[in-house]
């Protein structure tokens, strides 16, 4: 069952795969497994508790002489920085005033790959495993549909995202820049929602969703937890209907997990790769109640040897040999819980086309899973099924504005049919 950890537990980094790219101007790029540490700063973050005032957050930021660089005001937090004592020294006195809810450090994410050496030409699978094209006939997404790409930004004149991406912000240079100097962003956006049937490149499961980039993660593939929680508020704040996180590590941050519930509280649907250590320990965000988590299968919906897996894990969705968009207009293969997670992601978004709102969406997606081989031990639910999701006999609206009206004998629904509609009534 998921949960949350200690509020003060550093978050660590995941190791991120070899690229495999398909063009040979590009070279092959891997990001360090190191271990995660806290960044080198001089700065926390600081949580009061509801009922302080201006003036009394004032006077103890002034006893700690400690100086507020920014705050968020969603979420009520303020970053400060130190002076005087070391960041340890300050966390342990701001966690004993009765004030404060709680205190923690600046924190690094990594982007999630895991290495896949061979570069081969291959076919694209994972919307064809997920039923994808069967919904695709009722509904492609719309472009009132809003998904947040949580990462290292996005490459906005990509061939197969132009005219998709609409405007974001980058958390990492403080501007409304958020072009990916990395390459993950751009490769989780054309998983969601690359442009389809245009003749070039890649097929994204909701090609009529619009993306919206927010850059937490550097060209190095980093961030803090500062800049994530900053994202996910910005992304709840300006009308993304769900959220992609293909980051994470196995430490918690407070921090995090209010921005995962903020956002929920706003109606937005979090969506989380469950990280890639192969393991059963908890990851986070994905670990977090207020995630939808998401482990990574291959082509034969076996288990990815390096996705984490265990009862805290919802469901599967398609994550090794991943082919999608990737800087410069090309196109790379990918493997990574960070690659199933977005496979996820649009599904979401179809389904969020059709009307259908968070808690609606993740039920639909959670009980219509495929029961493949893991289910019930490496994850709950089972293997996304859009085309089940999605329900292609029921009724509403048709991801263009329209309504649609079905009739059906109940003699002769099919017992998925007759289930899903006893489970909306």
């Amino acid at each position: 069952m998921k949960g949350t950890k200690q509020a003060f537990s550093i978050f660590a980094a995941v190791g991120l795969a070899v690229t495999l790219p398909l063009s040979n101007n590009l070279p092959a790029v891997g990001l360090d497994t190191a271990s995660a540490e806290t960044k080198s700063s001089d700065e926390i973050v600081v949580k009061f508790s509801d009922k302080t005032s201006e003036k009394v957050r004032k006077s103890i930021h002034r006893a700690e002489k400690s100086n507020v660089l920014e705050q968020n005001e969603s979420l009520d937090f303020d970053v400060v920085e130190v002076e005087g004592q070391s960041v340890e020294e300050a966390i342990a006195e701001y966690s004993d005033m009765e004030n404060v809810e709680y205190a923690e450090p600046i924190i690094e994410y990594k982007a999630s790959w895991t290495p896949d050496d061979p570069m081969y030409e291959s076919d694209q699978y994972g919307p064809q495993n997920m039923s994808v094209p069967e919904v695709w006939d009722t509904t492609k997404g719309s472009s009132d549909t809003v998904v947040a790409v949580i990462d290292t930004g996005v490459q906005s004149d990509h061939p197969d995202l132009s005219g998709k991406v609409i405007e974001g912000y980058d958390f990492v240079d403080d501007d409304n820049d958020a072009s990916d100097e990395q390459g993950h962003g751009t490769h989780v956006a054309g998983t969601i929602g690359a442009a389809t049937n245009n003749g070039i490149g890649v097929a994204g499961v909701a090609p009529e969703v619009q993306i919206m980039p927010v850059r937490v993660l550097d060209a190095n593939g980093s961030g803090t937890n500062e800049s994530v929680a900053n994202g996910i508020t910005y992304a709840a704040d300006n009308g993304a209907q769900v959220i992609n996180l293909s980051l994470g590590g196995p430490q918690s941050s407070q921090v995090i997990e209010d921005a995962v519930e903020y956002a929920v509280s706003k109606g937005v649907l979090v969506v989380a790769a469950a990280g890639n250590e192969s393991t059963s320990s908890p990851s986070y965000p994905a670990y977090y109640e207020g995630a939808l988590s998401v482990a990574a299968v291959d082509a034969n919906d076996t288990i990815a040897d390096f996705s984490n897996y265990g009862d805290w894990v919802d469901v599967a969705a398609p994550g090794v040999d991943i082919i999608s968009t990737e800087l410069n207009g090309e196109y790379v293969k990918y493997s990574g819980t960070s690659m199933a997670s977005p496979h996820v992601a649009g599904v979401a978004a179809l389904l969020s086309s059709q009307g259908m709102a968070a808690d609606e969406i993740r039920d639909s997606i959670q009980s219509s899973a495929d029961q493949i081989d893991g289910t019930g031990d490496k994850w709950t639910y089972g293997r996304v099924n859009a085309a089940k999701a999605i329900g292609s006999d029921n009724g509403g609206d048709n991801g263009n504005g329209e309504e649609e009206e079905t009739t059906q004998d109940d003699d002769n629904m099919s017992w998925y049919d007759w289930f899903y509609e006893w489970l909306n009534r």
